[in-house]
């Protein structure tokens, strides 16, 4: 893999842990079942169906602004402070599609493709 495909393949991984299991708890059947989740659960049970599905997203919406914002510390870093970033046997390269990685994060995560260069 050269260090472009590393780069896209950084970017698709984080897009792939981005996923929020506690989103999907909030629709589904609620929080594991332990003494601690007990008002996490009693409070998801007295949402309606919609209320779960904003809550949800909300949720969701959170992770990915963090992992969104740890991006664009990362991009600064390397722009700004010689930050260089290994993966694999390659140095990441900085904004090789003329953009961010938390710009690049946020297409990934709207599904569009990579660009062409």
């Amino acid at each position: 893999m050269n260090s472009l495909e590393e780069y896209k393949s950084f970017i698709d991984d984080l897009v792939s842990v981005s996923h929020s299991v506690v989103a999907d708890w909030v629709v589904e059947n609620g929080f594991p079942d332990t003494k601690e989740n007990q008002i996490k659960n009693e409070f998801v049970k007295s949402l309606s169906p919609h209320q779960k599905e904003v809550l949800s997203t909300l949720i969701l919406e959170a992770k990915e602004s963090g992992v969104h914002d740890t991006l664009a510390y990362l991009s600064e870093q390397q722009c700004n402070n010689d930050l260089k970033i290994i993966k694999g046997n390659h140095q990441l390269p900085i904004e090789p599609f003329g953009t961010e990685m938390n710009y690049d994060f946020v297409v990934r995560i709207e599904e569009d493709e990579w660009p062409s260069l």
